[in-house]
């Protein structure tokens, strides 16, 4: 290899992370889903150029499962989440994303009715 392309090799770093998995994430009480968009994937990024940030803030969770949500007017549970950190760092262009994967569904009460038997009058 060329010592120009090692040293361009080199210089690029990248990176993904899990940060953790969740079984759901949604309101609470909610005990059962029906299943909307199985594999949803949320994104938050935030970019800089020589160190200086092109957007505001942070890439944030927030967001990326906003992302998700806004992909069925129904939904309003994300099941089997999984967060991951992805990093490029360049040095000159650095971006750090947030990403969200999971199955985006709708929370479903349970309603308990009395069993046969069980009435009284």
């Amino acid at each position: 290899m060329r010592p120009a392309l090692v040293g361009v090799v080199c210089a690029l770093a990248g990176c993904a992370t899990s940060l953790g998995s969740a079984g759901m994430i949604g309101p609470r009480g909610a005990t059962s889903t029906k299943l909307l968009r199985p594999a949803a994937v949320g994104r938050s990024c935030r970019s800089s150029i020589l160190g200086v940030p092109l957007e505001e803030g942070g890439p944030g969770l927030e967001e990326a499962l906003g992302q998700i949500l806004a992909l069925d007017p129904e939904g309003d549970v994300v099941t089997d989440a999984e967060v991951v950190s992805e990093r490029l760092v360049t040095g000159i262009y650095n971006r750090h994303c947030v990403v969200v994967r999971g199955d985006l569904g709708r929370a479903i009460s349970r309603l308990a009715l009395p069993m046969v038997g069980e009435h009284h009058h």
